[in-house]
């Protein structure tokens, strides 16, 4: 019995670590091409060439928005990690207290 809550709780320990590697590189990987993108805007901002303002801002808005709704995203996979983990150990602690004999 005691076996099987540990193995729920490194079960759900696994999938904590997971969701948050996992959440944690699409952050990542949403704030690199962000920057990407900067770059490139300031470069043609640089070599003369005009970004009109009515193009590049939408595009610059909707990129700030990707960016937030991923991080959004990856605490939404943090939390589902802790999520689990208190399920597994709630849903096993439920059968080994019926378990217990009880005292007449």
């Amino acid at each position: 019995m005691i076996a099987e809550l540990g193995d729920f709780a490194v079960m759900g320990m696994g999938g904590l670590v997971v969701g948050a590697f996992v959440g944690r590189k699409i952050a990542m990987e949403a704030a690199k091409a962000l920057h990407t993108l900067e770059s490139r805007l300031a470069a043609l901002e640089h070599r003369g060439h005009s970004v009109e303002a009515s193009y590049a801002e939408p595009h610059a808005t909707a990129m700030m928005r990707l960016a937030s709704a991923i991080e959004k995203h990856a605490a939404a996979i943090d939390d589902h990690g802790a999520a689990t983990v208190a399920a597994a150990v709630e849903s096993n602690a439920k059968p080994a207290a019926s378990a217990e004999p009880k005292a007449n």
